[in-house]
């Protein structure tokens, strides 16, 4: 990176970072930018002053806190708000979100390092893999493509050479790695991962009218339900974790919440 990129570059982070600070904070000041990227009040001043001449009169310099406050008009001009956004920011300065911990479910660095290895540079890699009916491990040759986080696991989409399709195959239960050799199939070969499909939910039909409200609400449904663009391949895992497997669930409307309105789709996550 060039010197006069390097200083675009610094420059547009600033600028985001005053974007946050009114968007996510409401109000930004000199001190922000100091704390933040160690610069002098006189470049804070500087970027504070390039910053306005952008949003005009959206923000406002509010005299008794000496900071500037966004107005009703304002809209951020250098970032996109979502609350992924918000979560990295947050964290950075101090203000990490809170997560619900979870069973914690290792992998192996040195595992994980050569599966990416062998993903990065196309070839095939043995491994001694173990489950519930082999729990010894038993060695066979993948050509993995992509490393999949579920929401509780990891799991590296690979194409297994001794059973010819594609799998999935938990990091955790890689015992250990050997030879890197020639690869099998690609991801281009793999119609379940290149695959997109919808899977439409909606709230519980016993739910009451008023309790359906609140959840087209919580899943930001439109006309009364939710379209979630997912692959094929990953299907599954998004039906395992919303109890949408079967039609008809023993829980309580209350505690299911959604349901699956289009269940015909089931049969392709086998």
């Amino acid at each position: 990176m060039t010197t006069t990129a390097l200083k675009k570059w610094e420059v547009q982070r600033r600028l985001e970072e005053i974007d946050r600070q009114l968007y996510w904070a409401g109000s930004v000041g000199r001190t922000d930018l100091i704390a933040r990227f160690g610069i002098s009040p006189q470049q804070a001043s500087a970027d504070l002053k390039l910053y306005l001449d952008r949003v005009g009169q959206t923000i406002r310099f509010n005299g008794s806190i000496k900071r500037y406050v966004p107005t009703d008009t304002f809209k951020p001009e250098f970032i996109q708000p979502c609350i992924e956004d918000y979560i990295g920011w947050a964290g950075e300065i101090g203000h990490v979100v809170t997560t619900v911990p979870l069973p914690f479910r290792s992998a192996s660095m040195t595992v994980l390092q050569a599966l990416t290895k062998a993903i990065h540079q196309r070839r095939s890699i043995e491994i001694r893999y173990r489950s519930l009916t082999t729990p010894e491990g038993t060695v066979r040759r993948i050509t993995p493509h992509s490393i999949v986080f579920t929401g509780t696991r990891y799991h590296v989409r690979a194409f297994c050479h001794r059973s010819e399709e594609f799998r999935d195959f938990v990091l955790g239960r890689v015992i250990e790695t050997y030879t890197f050799g020639d690869a099998g199939r690609g991801k281009e070969k793999d119609d379940a991962w290149n695959t997109l499909i919808i899977a439409r939910v909606g709230p519980h039909p016993e739910l009451t009218a008023a309790q359906r409200t609140v959840i087209e609400a919580d899943y930001a449904m439109v006309d009364g339900e939710a379209k979630i663009h997912i692959k094929q391949a990953l299907l599954l895992y998004l039906l395992d974790q919303f109890n949408l497997f079967e039609q008809k669930s023993d829980r309580p409307a209350t505690v299911q919440q959604i349901i699956l309105l289009n269940p015909e789709i089931r049969q392709l996550s086998r």
